[in-house]
């Protein structure tokens, strides 16, 4: 039993409940111990994969995730303020198995799961993920490891980090969107009449368009080629992918060209968290760079900009060697990386398996843990 709390509207910007109201502990806050078996002893609302990665969810809602380790990445350690930072990145499948999140534990979670796959390696184990967010503040601000683009490009394993940089151009020689699956949002292949996805080894009559563009984005130091998916560019475009390709498509648009509104991306400065995946050591292009978020507010860009000293650079198109790349690795990056509405999307996963699914599982072990989602 409660006494002696303030209440006020539920206003913040991210909420754990969509309640109108919250309470607030005070000082003179009495809490006395009640035995009503009515009463829940947690309080999870769950939230399916499928909303999360459909993007039906409302982003200001914290929420519950539920499901199996199926992969995980290498321990990442960096120095932050002085002070050292660790962050694991797992990879989760649904219970009813076929859809994966990925999701980062930090510091003592990260150890703790560590530990507990190197003490019981044969067990599966299920995580539970409690409101599950971040503020752009935290995301770029202070969990963030940053780097440079010219750092980005000699990364040598799969990994996450923050950057800034200003987009230069639109790389047209990609298609600005591709035809997706309903279920897993990879990409679809056209089969006859009908639409294939290689990850359900299923045919649907529809599918749902999602943004797939290539920015060609320049700091102080280099330029590289980034992918922006659905999420991100419909936030900053405030527009859905299958609403632009109607409009343009009833315009007479150019098939070879996008859309108008794309163009609104260049000469923008922004914050970027990107995940960096290998491909080929070997070859011109190794990686392939994604963008998982994407920030545009000026407060956090110049807090950002002031936290590592970066100043501008004034980068002038018609003479700068790094902006001379673009056609150095075009062929390459058509060959390998791009994704278009005629082409299988497999996003990046800096993950490696376990070789634990959800139809595997032992459903006895159960461990819990409360990560964030990446």
């Amino acid at each position: 039993m409660l006494e002696n709390l303030s209440v006020a509207l539920n206003s913040g910007k991210y909420k754990p409940t969509m309640h109108e109201f919250r309470m607030f502990f005070k000082r003179e806050t009495r809490v006395t111990l009640v035995e009503d078996s009515s009463i829940p002893l947690y309080g999870f609302s769950f939230v399916s994969f499928v909303e999360i990665l459909n993007e039906t969810k409302d982003d200001r809602r914290l929420v519950d995730v539920l499901g199996v380790v199926t992969g995980k990445g290498n321990l990442i350690e960096f120095k932050k303020e002085g002070k050292p930072c660790n962050y694991v990145v797992i990879e989760l499948e649904n219970i009813e198995g076929g859809l994966k999140l990925r999701c980062t534990l930090w510091e003592d979670y990260a150890f703790m799961f560590l530990k507990q796959l190197e003490d019981h390696p044969s067990e599966s184990y299920v995580v539970l993920s409690d409101h599950a967010s971040l503020t752009l503040e935290e995301e770029f601000l202070e969990r963030g490891v940053y780097k440079s683009i010219a750092d980005l490009k000699e990364v040598t394993q799969n990994s996450v980090f923050v950057t800034i940089g200003t987009v230069k151009d639109i790389e047209s020689e990609y298609n600005w969107c591709y035809r997706a699956c309903k279920k897993c949002s990879l990409g679809l292949k056209l089969d006859g009449s009908m639409f294939y996805c290689k990850k359900r080894v299923t045919h649907y009559s529809t599918f749902v368009t999602r943004y797939s563009i290539q920015l060609r984005v320049v700091d102080e130091t280099d330029s590289a080629s980034f992918i922006l998916f659905d999420k991100e560019a419909s936030n900053f475009l405030k527009i859905p992918a299958y609403e632009l390709r109607t409009s343009y498509i009833v315009k007479g648009g150019d098939k070879n060209r996008h859309p108008e509104e794309i163009d609104s991306f260049k000469d923008k400065k922004f914050l970027f968290k990107v995940q960096v995946k290998i491909q080929d050591m070997e070859s011109i292009v190794p990686y392939v760079i994604s963008i998982s978020r994407l920030c545009f507010e000026d407060n956090i860009i110049a807090s950002f900009e002031k936290k590592y000293q970066i100043e501008e650079v004034a980068l002038i198109q018609d003479n700068s060697e790094l902006l001379s790349q673009f056609t150095e690795s075009s062929d390459l990056l058509k060959d390998n990386l791009s994704v278009s509405c005629d082409n299988g999307v497999d996003t990046p996963s800096p993950l490696l398996p376990t070789g634990k699914t959800a139809s595997n599982m032992d459903s006895s072990v159960i461990k819990i843990l409360d990560v964030d989602l990446a």
